[in-house]
């Protein structure tokens, strides 16, 4: 008799745990919480950082890098405020062909980097350089990489 009772209970309780949790697949989906920040995880929509965002990286960046002044700081902040308000009204601006937004946008980011190095000492102009030396090397190999064809399978 104890085998009979205890086949309907096991399989009642398995059915109120299945139900259970598949009621709360649901909810965990809509989780409220907040998303991870920036030291528990790497930047979001796939390592892209809004603009606020990478202004802030930015002028972190070149404060240690270059040991900026808070004036040179105060400086860098509002060409990168130019610029990126540049950058938007081109993007949002629908009567500039698409191949010559790429053009212009590029002509935004060489002139703000020019008046970055204006506001620099020749010793973090130097440091500057090399900086952006790195950056243009890393942009490239990793445009390559993307580019590249697959390695051939093994023979």
């Amino acid at each position: 008799m104890t085998t009979l009772f205890r086949k309907p209970l096991l399989q009642a309780v398995l059915l109120a745990l299945c139900t259970t949790a598949l009621s709360a697949l649901p909810a965990m989906a809509q989780d409220p919480s907040p998303p991870p920040t920036q030291d528990q995880a790497g930047p979001p929509n796939g390592g892209h950082r809004n603009p606020g965002q990478r202004e802030e990286h930015q002028i972190e960046f070149l404060t240690k890098k270059l040991n900026l002044t808070p004036d040179q700081v105060t400086q860098v902040k509002a060409i990168d405020d130019d610029s990126r308000t540049q950058m938007m009204a081109l993007h949002q601006d629908t009567t500039t062909p698409q191949a010559d937004k790429r053009a212009k946008m590029m002509d935004i980011h060489k002139a703000a980097q020019d008046k970055i190095r204006a506001v620099l000492t020749d010793d973090q102009k130097t440091k500057y350089d090399a900086l952006q030396a790195q950056m243009r090397e890393r942009r490239e190999s990793h445009e390559g990489q993307q580019g590249a064809a697959p390695p051939p399978p093994p023979q």
